[in-house]
């Protein structure tokens, strides 16, 4: 029910003009063209994303900590950064790409990515030039960065391809970062 009640909210943050002018000719064909469309929208297009509650995924004290000016040890900014940028996900970051999820382990602070299909449409990705960009890209001086590297850790892009399930690496080692 949630479902068809998000459709219908977006069809009507979208096209409210449109099924405004319909419904001014006849509310017979309005009421029918506005029934057509939810059909359509619940049948190929995507659920909108829900809002998610904080409370779920955080306890008391990690969100106090998220919300204050309050200074963590490196060890435990990144887990805690690691958590609410899961909580944040998934993130469409372009046609192809959506950051899932980010975690720490003891050597590595990683993203991880899924990859559509559509992948192979651009044939093969060259990972060197993929790590080149994003060497460029990162922001060495940022906070978030600099924990890291306070902490030897690599920060390891992982992309996955969703039709085939293989996952390619990108590590930036922590000289690199440092660099």
């Amino acid at each position: 029910m949630n479902r068809v009640v998000s459709h219908i909210n977006r069809l009507l943050r979208k096209y409210w003009i449109f099924l405004l002018f319909v419904s001014s000719i006849s509310i017979v064909i309005g009421l029918g063209v506005f029934l057509v469309a939810t059909i359509v929208s619940l049948a190929f297009f995507n659920d909108p994303v829900e809002a998610k509650n904080p409370t779920d995924y955080f306890t008391e004290d990690e969100l106090r900590k998220i919300q204050s000016e309050e200074d963590l040890d490196d060890e435990e900014y990144l887990t805690l950064l690691a958590k609410y940028q899961t909580y944040e996900c998934p993130v469409k970051v372009d046609e192809i790409t959506t950051w899932t999820s980010s975690e720490v382990t003891k050597e590595s602070f990683i993203c991880n990515y899924e990859i559509l299909d559509r992948w192979n449409k651009y044939g093969e990705i060259d990972m060197d030039v993929l790590k080149k960009n994003i060497l460029e890209e990162i922001d060495k001086d940022s906070y978030k960065v600099q924990r890291i590297v306070a902490t030897n850790r690599n920060m390891i892009f992982r992309y996955r391809n969703y039709r085939t399930g293989t996952i390619e690496d990108i590590v930036l080692s922590n000289e690199e970062l440092r660099g």
